[in-house]
């Protein structure tokens, strides 16, 4: 097949100055740079090829993820061409519902996932990034990569032919940025130029078929497809969705031993594949068909100085829990809010060790569940697959782990206590109002946030801590069933749930959304700062450390 791109030739002024240069203008790159944007720095980057991939690869989106979206203002404008998964059932061979999960939490203030057509959503990306003030450039390669203490050099030439690769004789460009963020794919150039190194977690290497099916009517009523089944046939598992955006069908068969990729990918052989459904050539049109392999891998280090990795150059993993690309969003946003510290002044680059530290105890955990997952619907043995379907059809089954928190980091001391608890992992977010408004907490404003059940008074704080709440911009929020002066009205009590059911009374939460730590009591708030103050100094957080950090040492032993 020919690739699905066309060719061109970008231009690019010989020499440019940022904050931030990124590689890669996939999604990953894209809700990277726009996030960075939005925090006032000037960001460039630069994409080799001419033009953005027109055929959908990743095809799941989060509510975390559209909790990041929502950050970036464009959550709204997905939400109109992806569509909510309401169920995903595993089927047996002939077609006998075995059960119904739908794995991942909710409480991020959007359904709990969404299926979308990947050109669509990376179109409002691109639109999004552009209008925030960043400068892409498509059709450029970087081919050389050169870092010293104060910023790194990127050597950058137009980009040609079938591969994109850097086209002969054409005259170099120089990008002279403070940081270099590789968002360039499984394939990473810049992981390669780093040397860092990439480990095998032992997923075999298994071919799939992916078709892609575009309806002629989209509004066919198709009941013998459904949202999701993912088939546990030992003589070819499958997945099939009605839904992938608003008018395409995507179907993944596993390839069988012997079968070659040209015999899979062939048109009529994928017309005979999908008969099963009773979908025929009038009803649609075959936008893709191709074999992918599928990959775990991690990649450590995630960072060499001024240079950092994101998404798939940092770690790949197995579909079957649609977090390949959510991961990879995750990346964006924790490393986003850091970076622009940094950039600021506000930190030393040391806060920068807390990116991989944090992210990727958490994108491990989460291939391997998907492994786990994938060991389970791929199962070819005929009596061990009696075995499951029988403890499927009975319920026997263990109960699917939660999601994994983050890794050492940035949060309160005593959070290993507690493994299942709320610290290192997304806050809740949820409809509240306030002067009449009534919107997601997150869109009264974004950053370092408390939120309290009851009223929080001034005079609990310090000078100390006050200073602190100053300089973080911290916000803090009361919400409450019933309404008052200054409240935010829980108008749904998700918040009120929420607090009882974990036994507390407040929280702390960082830029990313994540909870830094929780209060069983709004008296504890102010040592819940005080840590909050110490661990940022700790990380590398400026002048904190003339002020709560030396205290909360003193006073709780601290080594930090």
């Amino acid at each position: 097949m020919a690739h699905p791109r066309q060719h061109g030739e970008a231009t690019l002024p010989t020499h440019t100055d940022c904050d931030v240069a990124i590689v890669g203008f996939g999604p990953v790159g894209m809700i990277t740079a726009g996030l960075l944007a939005q925090q006032g720095l000037d960001v460039v980057v630069v994409e080799r090829w001419p033009q953005r991939y027109s055929l959908s690869r990743a095809g799941h989106l989060d509510g975390e993820t559209m909790r990041t979206l929502q950050r970036l203002g464009v959550a709204e404008a997905v939400e109109l061409v992806a569509r909510p998964m309401l169920e995903w059932s595993l089927m047996s061979a002939d077609m006998q519902v075995l059960a119904t999960l739908m794995l991942g939490k909710g409480g991020s203030g959007w359904k709990e996932s969404y299926l979308s057509y990947q050109p669509e959503i990376e179109a409002i990306f691109d639109a999004r990034v552009r209008e925030l003030g960043v400068t892409v450039h498509m059709g450029t390669v970087a081919t050389r990569l050169e870092q010293d203490s104060d910023a790194v050099t990127l050597t950058v030439v137009p980009s040609h032919g079938p591969e994109a690769g850097p086209r002969l004789g054409a005259d170099p460009c120089t990008i002279r940025a403070g940081y270099v963020i590789g968002a360039d794919g499984a394939r990473s150039w810049v992981r390669t130029v780093l040397g860092s190194d990439r480990t095998d977690l032992g997923f075999p290497a298994l071919d799939q078929l992916v078709i892609d099916l575009e309806h002629r009517n989209p509004d066919v009523h198709l009941p013998q497809l459904p949202e999701v089944y993912q088939v546990l046939d030992i003589e070819r598992p499958l997945l099939a969705g009605r839904w992938s955006g608003p008018r395409h069908s995507r179907f993944e068969f596993a390839a069988n031993e012997g079968e070659s990729r040209a015999e899979l990918v062939d048109e009529q052989r994928c017309w005979d594949l999908l008969a099963r459904w009773g979908i025929t050539p009038e009803m649609g049109r075959i936008e893709r068909r191709a074999v992918y392999t599928f990959e775990s891998t991690l990649t450590s280090p995630w960072r060499r100085g001024r240079v950092l990795l994101a998404g798939d150059a940092a770690h790949t993993m197995p579909p079957f829990m649609g977090q390949g690309m959510c991961s990879g969003v995750r990346d964006a946003m924790n490393l986003s809010w850091k970076l622009a510290a940094v950039v600021r002044g506000e930190a030393a680059d040391t806060l920068l060790d807390t990116y991989e530290a944090e992210r990727a105890p958490h994108v491990r955990r989460l291939t391997e569940i998907s492994m786990a997952f994938g060991e389970l619907v791929l199962m070819r043995d005929p009596e061990l697959a009696r075995q499951r379907d029988e403890a499927l059809l009975t319920g026997t089954v263990p109960t699917p782990p939660i999601f994994p928190r983050l890794g050492a980091g940035i949060f309160s001391e005593g959070a290993d206590d507690d493994a299942d608890g709320p610290v290192g992992r997304p806050s809740p977010q949820a409809r509240v109002a306030l002067d009449r408004r009534v919107a997601r907490l997150d869109e009264f404003g974004a950053g370092w946030r408390i939120v309290s059940r009851h009223a929080v008074p001034a005079e609990l704080f310090d000078g100390a801590q006050r200073d602190l709440l100053t300089r973080l911009d911290i916000d803090v929020v009361h919400v409450s069933r019933g309404p008052g002066p200054g409240y935010f009205l829980d108008i749904d009590g998700e918040y009120d749930q929420w607090f009882q059911a974990r036994g507390v009374r407040a929280f702390l939460q960082r830029p990313d959304g994540y909870i830094f730590g929780t209060a069983c009591s709004v008296a504890e708030l102010p040592a819940l700062l005080d840590e909050l103050g110490a661990q940022l100094a700790h990380h590398g957080w400026r002048e904190l450390d003339e002020a709560i950090g030396p205290r909360h040492a003193q006073a709780t032993g601290s080594a930090l």
